[in-house]
């Protein structure tokens, strides 16, 4: 199957994922109604709503700002608009595909279009990830902090999902810490890992993977070079992951004000616990995983927790994503639009 029909193909996933939690939310609580939601939506306050819609668009913006900041360090200055290519597919493709596996990929086609070379695009989107995992950690001690004692507001099923949420985070960033400040450790455990299976049989032929582990090791070591050179450029890269993490939780925020609530705080911690729950769980844009967590963490502050998530739910996520789309689907089509004139020019 080539890449293509791998994406077209999870894209119907994501849309079966959704057309089944939706049910499933609506199905369990049997006094909602689609009347009752729209009456619902438009008691709202228009101007909290404006706002929600704005804190949306701060997470593809924010990630623009950060990949631009990125690029600027490597020498390769680019403007927003192609910035926002970058971070719009990112996610865009993250959200259809398991764990997040195709979103880098299509922000580096971008990128590499943009005649960045390959081994900078790599280095670039390894540090934003990584930035990525430390925002998320950030606004997780906060949330603790704050509200130590919110985690038992949470079903047993929704602690163990934020419990291996920040195990997950914490191991991806010592992994990282080690590939590339001590990257001969973990080369040397995969490339002793590569010999015993093939003294079991279950690998053939380990000079290609073997090879393929030095470039590794070699791109971690530019890697650590990079961020030793580039602190600065690493900060603010820093601030504005953080900032787009914060803009996601802000539109929950923002709809809980709309709709009457007044414990911002515990809003906030609340989707922060979401967040902390579902960015590591292996479905499609953690589809079921954040509506469950959401649904269970708000409704201790809200008496309608089924009516505030699809609304949330539908800016930060729905809305995310169509819009995201639509950015990635147009930079497509206008890079093929420019290819063709200069086939017709020559």
């Amino acid at each position: 199957m080539n890449d293509g029909k791998k994406k077209a193909l999870w894209s119907l996933v994501l849309v079966v994922l959704i057309g089944l939690t939706i049910y499933t939310i609506i199905g369990s609580n049997k006094s909602f109604t689609l009347e009752g939601f729209v009456t619902y939506v438009k008691s709202a306050s228009f101007g909290w709503i404006i706002a929600a819609f704005i804190c949306m668009c701060g997470f593809f913006v924010f990630e623009a700002l950060a990949l631009q900041v990125l690029c600027d360090a490597f020498g390769y200055k680019r403007p927003l608009k192609k910035s926002l290519v970058y971070s719009s597919s990112d996610i865009y493709f993250s959200a259809i595909t398991p764990s997040a596996t195709g979103g880098q990929p299509a922000s580096a086609y971008f990128m590499m279009k943009d005649k960045i070379p390959g081994a900078v695009t790599t280095i670039i989107l390894l540090v934003n990830l990584t930035l990525y995992t430390v925002s998320i950690i950030i606004i997780g001690i906060i949330c603790f902090i704050a509200r130590p004692a919110m985690i038992t507001n949470f079903s047993i099923i929704s602690k163990i999902m934020i419990g291996v949420g920040i195990c997950v985070q914490f191991i991806l960033l010592t992994l990282f810490l080690l590939l590339v400040y001590k990257e001969k450790i973990i080369t040397r455990c995969a490339d002793f890992s590569l010999k015993i299976l093939k003294k079991m049989h279950l690998v053939k032929s380990i000079e290609r993977k073997q090879e393929k582990l030095k470039r590794i090791e070699q791109q971690y070591k530019e890697c650590a070079r990079a961020i030793g050179d580039h602190k600065k450029h690493i900060f603010f890269a820093l601030i504005f992951n953080l900032l787009q993490r914060l803009s996601l939780i802000m539109v929950s925020v923002c709809v809980f004000i709309g709709v009457g609530g007044t414990k911002i705080v515990d809003a906030f911690v609340a989707q922060g616990f979401v967040v902390l729950g579902s960015n590591s769980v292996p479905i499609p844009g953690a589809v079921g995983a954040a509506d469950y967590l959401f649904i269970d963490g708000f409704g201790h502050l809200v008496k309608d927790s089924v009516s505030i998530e699809l609304l949330s739910r539908g800016i930060s996520f729905y809305c995310c994503i169509i819009v995201c789309g639509l950015i990635t689907l147009a930079a497509y089509l206008f890079r093929g639009l420019k290819g063709m004139r200069r086939k017709k020019r020559c």
